[in-house]
């Protein structure tokens, strides 16, 4: 099995990730949105309910509203920010303060670190004329939940909806596509607590597309499965198992220089990235293809 990354390292700019920007719009290439769909999505709940003053965006661009008008905070108030952006990270409940001094100051100790923290507290509350939309109770801080909306937290409410056999899985996909409109905090910091949750997000979301393909192949249902399978290579380029799941789907639909096409793209991948070839099994099915592509069968040896 082979030990994967997920992105590039530059020197100047540290890790990148793979797809970065354009991961939403690729995906757009084989699920295209209409603004009935957008529609659709919010009648399921998508929309905030009313009784929410912040709105929050973290998957992608960091966005932070008043209703429909956004709350510029200025670069000289940037911890703020990220104690806002921190709190969501680590769950926006209960989150103890040595958590989150961990995560922002890790150079500071004792007074001088809580003095940040209580600081940063008060400039937030500040900034959106709000007191009461942060507590801070026993050293731990929390959102009052029926003032925010985040994305974040209605992708994992999507995730966590018990599978229902007879729903649509390309409908699920979907909506959980419509919330992921990019990596967490994608143009923020890169310090080790967004990498953390911008992984497990995002491993979440390969989770829930590979799921309900392989879902689709077991209905026979190629085409859709061959979709899911290309928006999870969108998101890791370099995971064979999708690969694998594509060329399966292409064989089985016929196009066997599509299913050889997905394997030199796999191939080409791993070896500029990591310096590996393809694994044993990807290899075994790219030869099947092949010979059934020129009409051999598999297995005489010819």
């Amino acid at each position: 099995m082979h030990t994967k990354t997920t992105g590039v390292i530059d020197q100047k700019t540290g890790p990148q990730s793979f797809t970065h920007v354009p991961w939403f719009y690729a995906v757009h290439r084989w699920f295209p949105v209409s603004a009935a769909d957008f529609q659709g999505v919010s009648k399921k709940g998508f929309a905030m309910s009313g009784r929410e003053r912040f709105r929050v965006h973290v998957l992608g661009r960091f966005r932070l509203l008043t209703g429909d008008t956004p709350i510029t905070i200025p670069p000289r108030l940037r911890k703020p920010q990220e104690l806002l952006q921190a709190l969501i990270a680590f769950g926006g409940t209960e989150v103890s303060a040595g958590v989150l001094i961990d995560a922002l100051w890790p150079d500071s100790e004792g007074d001088a670190a809580y003095h940040a923290l209580e600081s940063a507290l008060y400039r937030l509350r500040q900034v959106l004329g709000a007191r009461d939309a942060v507590r801070m109770e026993g050293g731990k801080a929390s959102l009052n939940r029926d003032q925010w909306w985040v994305d974040m937290w209605e992708f994992e409410e999507e995730l966590q909806r018990p599978h229902d056999p007879e729903a649509d899985d390309i409908e699920r996909i979907g909506r959980l596509r419509l919330l992921y409109q990019g990596h967490f905090l994608q143009h923020e910091t890169e310090k080790p607590w967004v990498l953390k949750a911008r992984q497990e997000l995002r491993d979440r979301l390969l989770r829930a597309i590979r799921d309900a393909a392989r879902e689709c192949e077991y209905a026979r249902r190629w085409a859709d499965a061959a979709n899911l399978y290309r928006s999870g290579i969108e998101l890791d380029s370099l995971n064979e198992g999708l690969y694998r799941g594509l060329m399966r789907c292409h064989q089985e639909l016929g196009d066997h220089s599509d299913a050889l096409h997905a394997y030199r793209r796999c191939r080409e991948l791993l070896t500029r990235f990591l310096g590996i070839p393809p694994n044993a099994k990807t290899q075994a099915l790219y030869h099947s293809v092949r010979e059934r592509a020129a009409g051999v069968p598999v297995g005489s040896g010819l």
